[in-house]
């Protein structure tokens, strides 16, 4: 059986690490924060290694990175994945970055004979911990069949959508929505609030009529109705996401409407605070700029 190494183990890598240490793999851990490394050990899963040697222990790199400049810093920059992995390799970014950077990764990556894929995910850490993401890849056919085993660990919901960067595109449209529905639920919230209605009765009704979504499901069962505002996917994530929505707006030379508004309540409630707190939040951002 193939060893993976996994870098990123965070909300969403560290589950989907454990998926497949649990399914049988040789699994190589590698986070920033080495308290991640020692947790993924307890799940069964093997750390300590540096980059370097991590690389070469494994057949198949996973990243899962929170930062478009993460991803390019950790597989393209010095003492990257690139530098160390041997030609028959094969690499899987799990994260959401720009289809540009995915090209120019594949681009270095074939010049060494390494294979590669883009393979953002949506599901939420409940979908990691359950191993049914949702799974959208980037890349040649033939990798995709041969990279499918893994997918299907800690997937329920797998796509091939076309040459590199194409999941990435796909995602971002998923984000985009994502989006558009945060704000829908912070709005609508405060509303029925200031109307006079309570949450509970809203929440209820709407999710049994065409106002109803996962989004909408998610962030007030969840988060709002537990006033719980604990990232499992921060709002300063999401910032990421619609900026490079717009990017590949701008690309494909197309004007947004709705977007850049969204874009813009979400880079006001990071400057207010709300980054780092659950992308539910911005319901607090509208409440508190109302009062």
């Amino acid at each position: 059986m193939k060893k993976l190494g996994f870098i990123g183990l965070g909300n969403m890598g560290m589950p989907m690490a454990q998926n497949l240490v649990k399914a049988g793999y040789e699994v190589y851990g590698f986070n920033r924060s080495k308290g991640k490394e020692k947790t993924f050990e307890k799940f069964g899963g093997k750390a300590g290694l540096e980059m370097a040697e991590l690389v070469k222990a494994v057949d198949v790199v996973m990243t899962c990175l929170p930062m478009p400049d993460d991803v390019e810093h950790i597989i393209l920059g010095e003492n990257g994945v690139l530098e160390y992995t041997d030609a028959g390799s094969l690499i899987i970014d799990f994260s959401t970055v720009s289809p540009s950077l995915h090209t120019r990764i594949e681009s270095a990556a074939y010049e060494k004979g390494v294979r590669y894929l883009d393979a953002p995910i949506s599901g939420g850490t409940t979908g990691a911990q359950a191993g049914t993401l949702a799974i959208m890849v980037g890349g040649k056919e033939e990798v995709f069949e041969e990279a499918k085993e893994f997918f299907d660990v800690v997937g329920g919901n797998i796509t091939h959508c076309g040459p590199i960067g194409q999941g990435t595109k796909v995602k971002l449209l998923n984000q985009y929505m994502v989006g558009l529905h945060t704000a829908a639920v912070g709005e609508t919230l405060y509303l029925a609030e200031k109307s006079g209605l309570d949450h509970d009765l809203v929440y209820n009704v709407l999710s049994n009529g065409f106002g109803q979504s996962k989004i909408f499901d998610r962030h007030y069962s969840q988060f709002i109705s537990q006033n719980k505002d604990e990232p499992g996917f921060a709002l300063q994530l999401l910032l990421k996401d619609l900026g490079l929505a717009r990017e590949m707006a701008g690309e494909s030379d197309v004007s947004l409407s709705a977007g850049p508004n969204v874009l813009q309540m979400l880079e006001r409630a990071k400057d207010k605070g709300y980054g780092d707190k659950d992308m539910s939040a911005l319901y607090q951002y509208v409440k508190e700029q109302e009062q």
